[in-house]
């Protein structure tokens, strides 16, 4: 579409859109070639000739014998469909091949509110179709003359049958349709004019609703002013006048009009009813030529010899002041109305743009042909008014133009506008008007395989050059020969009209048909801007803000909006957008697709907002615009300066800076507008976008993997997210490589939390994962033990925003968003710090282990905590250490209890704690397990008891380990020696790994172990424990050692002793438990003894009652000293032969011992 600027003459140029209301769906139509009948032949013709002009003579009138040739050539090029619209431009008609749809002008005529059917017309070009005066009725004419009357809803009211009709004559198809207001009587509505291209009139009168009918009210004949008939004829509504248009006359003594065809008809009450609109001079032309007797022009043959002009269209202009006249030979006329006195006339040849061409033929092969008959294309077809200056003319060949009445320049622009060949056209109303239009396709052909003579003979000859010019020569000849017996075969068909003689026929053509409503509306320059937009006009948009002033950012913007952003786009349309928030707004809130395009964007974002835009905006010299800073001019730098790359950087880093430093003397950050506030804002989270797509950049592996792996989607959450946040979700997903950048690169807003965020891990993972991010300890230069900080690192330099005295301003009341990290209870808050020190680096890691293992049961990955923390010089972590070690034997080892928790096991005593760990332990595995398990728990209590102050590092003190191993071994020995047993075996002196290394705690421990068994049938093992025992002069000799050597040296005696028989026992027993001067307490522990270790008949055990009993009643006095005497029992020697063991009776040696 052409848009040109507003001329400066009251030939305004019309800012114009196109719109397509509707287009329905492509119909197929099949046209047959090679078809139609032939004349006939000679002989034919001399026999039937005479009497088919007789017949035609009889049956026709003379003015109806025929139509004009031009009506029929310029009707024949119509479309099949028909386009009118109502009297008040509410209610448009389509006309189309089997119905009429009427649709309404509330939806743009989209839609349809009803649907007249009718009958489908083999000549749809020589249909009408009329709106009533009040648009309630719509009138419907085919081509042979038949009227039907619809209502709005498509319903029809009745049918008027013609009065005259013969098959195949046009001559009675309706010339005009015309509706007339009836007031005569209140029976009936209107009165329908029908109006016959043989110039005959017929007036019905219509009545609607419930006494719906019709009647003939009369009729009259244009025959007598109009011998060739009338071409059409159409209303006056403001002079009731009937317009009627016929072919030219060459009667000289009529007006001009009358000459062209062209005359008026005032509508009269009665008879004659219609009076045509003469002049004086008219009248006496007209008596003059008029004589008594009038002999018709009789016509031999249907066809004129010479074609006449004539009228094909007529338009009333909207003020009713002028007539709009298409002819025939595609001259336009017009004239005054009622005077038909002649305006103005443009023959075709002089109409601007007759002969122009659509483009598009040019490039389209089926519509190639169409330009070497340009010449037929050329006619108008089609007349309205867009105005009472302007007409809308609709060509052959698709042009369409609203021309100016007085020059037919194209207000359009420079070019008209194209539509397909012929279309039709309303009237304009509303500010636009619409057109119908039929494209029409040839349809897919089918594939065929066919090869021609020639190409057959080329391929079955030879390759040389004399060969070529025989078949070049042959070809000739066979071609005259083949049109020679075309026109043979012609001739003898013509003459014979035989079967054998007609003339191949050709297969039909399919065709696909598609109809379009468009609508050329006026509008303003703003509508046309926004609609051109839309339609992704950008071209053309952008010559509309040019030309009219309009705001060229929307262009940009909508263009910037649907690309994808990259280098180009930016360049292409960012950059034209003038205003700054708009930009300012796109570089913060778009995220691009690649990660190039997003880092783009951001900086040309900080380039609109350095301190030049600052500086602008407060002296108000921006305007609202994106500004860009200045370049350095290097022009001005001497050549001898560009020593290297690096240096030259160097400089230019130094002026850069340089020049900023000047500019910040410009600004006074304590009176900042609150643009100038908003631009810092938008500045600061640029380069907070920036720096996290950096950090983005680096969590995926640099840019050349984020070239790949970049996601947009997320990239936009995580800009925008705050970075505690971010760093607690990488700590719940156990991405360390990520935390470690965010702690590297935003160490100021993350270092403070790290315990904290360390503290999200999950308790699964382990530790050596995240064992990087683990904090440690060193020694300072005092020596004092410091804790390690972290390395930090910048993506870029502090930029001027940045700095306090411009954030202070910018940013105030910023939320601590970071207490969620607390609230959630996965770290105290008292391990909120960006320097923490080495006790609090204790209590984290024990704090830590501990909820480790609370939360998840994973004892190693609380003990590899607490390891790495011991690596990383991280005091007071062994005695956790230890207890989890212990644990994790516990659990993973000896899967004693798999249920138990770090908080029962420190609920346990240490005794408690090794008989858990050697519980399940079987004999073939004891040894071994004491080995793995027990020695180092024994070690580990060792450890914890001498750094606790348990036992003295000389002296010869027991040590907790030796307590912990005596007491456990005892309480074993108690119901059985078989495992101590294999304790001290497994510490004998001559043993390379001993369970017990001490040689005074081995006899000590055996002889506590032999004394406290209560079984009666362990003694062998009692010798065999004592075998396991060091020899006098083993190792080294103190007075403790000698003492153990004793007790030893006794132990075997009291083991010998232990072998005595019953009978001798009870004969040495009976006098000493009647001795009344031996002590109470003593009697009564032998008679224990007795009781509980021999079998006794019946008179010693009634002998031993008496003893008891006797025993009791005696008060306690002890003359002789209990235990010598106990000691000769004991000591007695063993009798022969050897009686059944008495290992009980060594239980006696404590309680003797005790006196």
């Amino acid at each position: 579409m052409a848009v040109d600027s507003i001329l400066e003459d009251e030939e305004e140029n019309i800012l114009y859109d196109l719109l397509i209301n509707t287009e329905w769906p492509p119909e197929t139509d099949t046209q047959l070639r090679g078809y139609k009948e032939h004349d006939s032949s000679l002989i034919a013709k001399a026999v039937t000739g005479p009497f088919r002009f007789i017949l035609h003579y009889l049956w026709y009138s003379p003015s109806s014998s025929s139509l004009p040739p031009g009506l029929v050539r310029l009707a024949s090029k119509q479309i099949n469909w028909q386009l009118v619209l109502a009297s008040n431009g509410k209610l448009l008609a389509v006309v189309q091949d089997q119905c009429v749809e009427i649709r309404s002008a509330r939806d743009d005529f989209a839609s349809v509110i009803g649907k007249c059917q009718v009958p489908k017309d083999p000549n749809p070009q020589w249909r009408r179709v009329a709106w009533s005066h009040d648009c309630a009725l719509l009138a419907y004419a085919d081509s042979t003359g038949t009227v039907r009357l619809f209502d709005l809803m498509g319903s029809e009211l009745f049918v008027i049958p013609p009065a005259v009709s013969f098959p195949g004559d046009f001559s009675y198809a309706a010339a005009g349709l015309v509706f007339l207001e009836y007031a005569a009587s209140a029976q009936w509505s209107s009165e329908l004019l029908v109006i016959t291209y043989s110039g005959q009139l017929r007036s019905y009168l219509v009545s609607v609703g419930t006494n719906q009918a019709f009647q003939e009210s009369h009729s009259f004949s244009f025959s007598g002013h109009y011998t060739n008939g009338i071409t059409t004829a159409i209303y006056h509504p403001g002079h009731r006048l009937l317009l009627v248009g016929g072919c030219e006359s060459n009667d000289e003594g009529s007006t001009r009009a009358t000459r062209c065809g062209l005359t008026a008809w005032r509508l009269l009450s009665g008879q004659p009813h219609y009076k045509q609109v003469t002049s004086y001079e008219d009248d006496v032309g007209s008596a003059q030529r008029r004589g008594f007797f009038r002999i018709p022009s009789f016509r031999l043959f249907s066809r004129q010899s010479n074609e006449m002009d004539g009228v094909f269209r007529m338009s009333v202009s909207p003020d009713g002041a002028l007539l709009a006249v298409v002819h025939f030979s595609g001259r336009l006329s017009l004239w005054d109305i009622p005077s038909f006195k002649h305006r103005a006339s443009w023959e075709q040849s002089q109409q601007p743009g007759f002969d122009e061409i659509n483009p598009e033929w040019k490039t389209s092969l089926e519509k190639r042909k169409k330009i070497k008959d340009k010449e037929q294309y050329g006619s108008l077809m089609d007349v309205s008014w867009w105005s009472d200056a302007a007409l809308i003319l609709a060509r052959c060949s698709g042009s369409l133009t609203v021309s100016s009445l007085r020059t037919l320049r194209n207000l359009l622009g420079k070019s008209c506008e194209w539509f397909e060949p012929s279309p039709r056209v309303t009237s304009a109303y509303d500010g636009g008007f619409l057109s119908l239009e039929c494209e029409v396709k040839l349809a897919p052909k089918r594939s065929r395989l066919e090869s021609s003579p020639g190409e057959e003979e080329d391929g079955g000859g030879g390759g040389g050059g004399g060969g070529d010019e025989d078949s070049d020569c042959e070809e000739e000849a066979w071609a005259r020969a083949r049109y020679l017996g075309y026109y043979v075969k012609q001739g003898l068909y013509y003459v014979t009209e035989m079967e054998r003689f007609a003339p191949p026929r050709k297969r039909p053509r399919t065709v696909v048909k598609s109809y379009r409503l468009v609508s050329l509306r006026s509008t303003t320059p703003e509508e046309l801007y926004q609609r051109k937009i839309d339609n992704e006009e950008y071209g053309e948009a952008l010559s509309l803000a040019h030309a009219y002033g309009l705001d060229s950012d929307l262009v940009y913007q909508r263009q910037w909006r649907k690309s994808t952003v990259s280098i180009a786009s930016i360049q292409d349309y960012l950059s034209k957008i003038k205003k700054r928030a708009w930009v300012l707004h796109e570089c913060v809130e778009r995220v691009p697709e690649n990660v190039d395009a997003a880092k783009e964007l951001l900086q040309y974002g900080l380039k609109g907002t350095d301190l030049e835009a600052l500086i602008a905006i407060g002296n108000a010299e921006d305007g609202g615009r994106f500004i860009l800073p200045g370049d350095v001019d290097v022009e001005d730098v001497p050549y001898e300066d560009f020593l290297s790359v690096e240096e030259e950087l160097e400089k230019r880093k130094e002026r850069e800076q340089g020049r900023r430093q000047e500019l910040l003397q410009n600004v006074d950050f304590s009176r900042l507008t609150l643009e100038q506030k908003e631009l810092c804002r938008s500045r600061l989270k640029l380069l907070c976008y920036l720096d996290r797509l950096a950090t983005y950049e680096e969590i995926l592996g640099g840019p050349h993997a984020a070239e790949q792996r970049y996601d947009a989607k997320f990239f936009k959450t995580f800009r925008s997210q705050n970075i505690v946040l971010s760093a607690r979700n990488y700590a719940r997903e156990s991405n360390v490589q990520a935390l470690d950048i965010l702690f590297t690169y935003h160490g100021s807003e993350l270092l403070q939390h790290r315990l904290a965020i360390l503290c999200n891990f999950p308790e699964t993972t382990s530790p050596h994962e995240y064992t990087i991010l683990l904090p440690e300890a060193c020694l300072d230069d005092q020596g004092t033990l410091v804790c390690i900080p972290w390395d930090e690192r910048k993506h870029r330099d502090t930029d001027w925003c940045e700095e306090n005295e411009c954030r202070s301003v910018v940013e105030t009341n910023v939320p601590d968003e970071d207490d969620f990290l607390y609230e959630e209870a996965a770290a105290p808050l008292r391990f909120r710090t960006a320097d923490p020190a080495v006790t609090l680096l204790t209590d984290w890691y024990l704090t830590r282990a501990q909820d480790i293992e609370n939360n998840s049961r994973q004892v190693d990955c609380a003990l590899s905590l607490v390891r790495l923390g011991k690596e990383r010089e991280i005091p007071g972590l062994e005695r956790l250490c230890d207890d989890l070690v212990t644990l994790e034997t516990l659990v993973y080892e000896t899967s004693c209890d798999l249920s138990l928790s770090l908080r029962e096991l420190l609920q346990l005593r240490d005794i408690d704690k090794l008989r858990l760990l050697m519980k399940n332990s079987s004999e073939q595995r004891y040894v071994r397990n004491c080995f793995q398990w027990m020695v180092p728990f024994l070690q580990r209590c060792e450890r914890v008891g001498v750094a606790g102050g348990g036992a003295e590092s000389g002296g010869g003190a027991e040590g907790p380990a030796a307590k912990l191993l005596r007491e456990y071994l005892v309480s074993l020995s108690t119901d059985d020696l078989t495992l101590p047993l294999k304790v001290f075996q497994h510490s004998k002196p001559d043993c390379n790994q001993k369970i017990i290394s001490d040689p005074d705690q081995l006899m000590r421990v055996a002889l506590d172990c032999i004394y406290s068994s209560e079984r009666d049938d362990q003694l062998p093992l009692c010798y065999d424990i004592l075998e396991c025992l060091p020899q006098r002069g083993y190792g080294p000799q103190t007075n403790a050692t000698r003492d153990l050597h004793d007790q030893v040296d006794l132990l075997e005696k009291h083991l010998s002793g232990g072998l005595v028989s019953s009978e001798e026992v009870l004969a040495w027993l009976r006098p000493f438990c009647g001795d009344e001067g031996r002590a109470v307490r003593v009697r009564i522990e032998v008679l224990k003894v007795l009781e509980q270790s021999f079998s006794l008949s019946e008179d010693d055990t009634r002998l031993l009652v008496y003893f008891r009993s006797h025993a009791l009643t005696v008060s306690i006095c002890s003359p002789t000293p209990p235990f010598n005497a106990l000691h000769l029992f004991l000591t007695l020697p063993p009798p022969h032969p050897p009686p059944r063991p008495t290992p009980h009776l060594l239980a006696s040696r404590a309680s003797a011992a005790a006196y």
